[in-house]
């Protein structure tokens, strides 16, 4: 069987990896601005995008078996790598190409992951500050009874339950 069908899925992947990264980097800027609402709707589309490439990667799976003759087995990954050597020179520069398109799309997309993870977990930190500054934990100097449970402990309310 010919690669083609093949070499369109890769394309197809291929757009969608560029999509979803041009995705990420909008979820930077909203990182960046503290803007909940786009970022809550970011990550609906970045689900879509999710499926979809999952979705080509099961059929990817499939043609690949198909072009090698191979029937599913457990445990068996067939690569690309695998069909870039049995096939012919026009087919196999495509698809050598397309390769390494999809990798350094997915290693920027991996990048760029861990820099809106970064900046989410120091939007979280700045959080967390904020509210041990609005309400501290009480540090006692003098000396307690050991025998007394955390629960028989008063604890401060964050609210006036008396007014």
């Amino acid at each position: 069987m010919s690669a083609e069908k093949l070499i369109q899925l890769l394309n197809k992947i291929l757009i969608l990896h560029e999509n979803l990264y041009k995705l990420s980097e909008q979820k930077t800027e909203n990182l960046k601005k503290g803007d909940i609402d786009a970022l809550s709707k970011q990550m609906k589309e970045e689900q879509k995008y999710i499926l979809a490439i999952k979705q080509l990667e099961d059929q990817r799976v499939l043609l690949v078996q198909e072009i090698l003759n191979n029937p599913p087995r457990r445990n068996v990954q067939l690569t690309l790598s695998d069909v870039i050597e049995v096939s012919n020179e026009p087919e196999r520069r495509q698809l050598v190409k397309l390769k390494e398109d999809i990798t350094k799309s997915i290693a920027m997309l991996r990048e760029r992951n861990h820099l809106n993870q970064q900046l989410t977990n120091q939007s979280l930190q700045f959080v967390n500050m904020e509210l041990e500054l609005f309400y501290p934990t009480e540090k006692t100097v003098n000396y307690e009874n050991p025998n007394i449970n955390q629960s028989q402990k008063k604890h401060r309310s964050m609210f006036d339950s008396k007014a």
